[in-house]
C-alpha cells in the first residue's frame, strides 16, 4: 500500500490534520484529524510503500503495547484512510 497523492499533513495549534488538496471547494468533512499514534503512522506512510506489519512494528517500537492491540489499531487506521480515499493498493 501507499499514500495517494493529493493529501497534505498540516498542523494548527498543536493538532495535526491531513487535508485533501486540489479541491475547488474544500469540504471540511474530509479533513482527517490525527492523534499521536496515527501521526506517527502517517509519517511512516509518507516514506513510501508499506504493509500492515511495517506499521505494527512502528507502534511496537514506540509504545509499550501488545502486538494484537497494535495490529487492531493499525487495521482501524488503514480502514479510516481507505474510507477517505487516502490510500492506494
Amino acid at each position: 500500500m501507499k499514500l495517494r497523492k493529493g493529501f497534505k499533513l498540516n498542523e494548527v495549534c498543536g493538532q495535526s490534520f491531513v487535508v485533501p488538496m486540489g479541491e475547488t471547494n474544500i469540504d471540511f468533512s474530509k479533513i482527517i484529524a490525527l492523534n499521536a499514534s496515527s501521526l506517527l503512522l502517517w509519517k511512516r506512510m509518507e516514506e513510501g510503500d508499506f504493509e500492515v506489519d511495517d506499521l505494527v512494528k512502528v507502534l511496537l517500537d514506540e509504545y509499550e503495547v501488545e502486538e494484537e492491540v497494535a495490529r487492531r489499531d493499525v487495521i482501524g487506521i488503514i480502514e479510516q484512510f481507505k474510507k477517505e480515499n487516502a490510500l492506494e493498493e
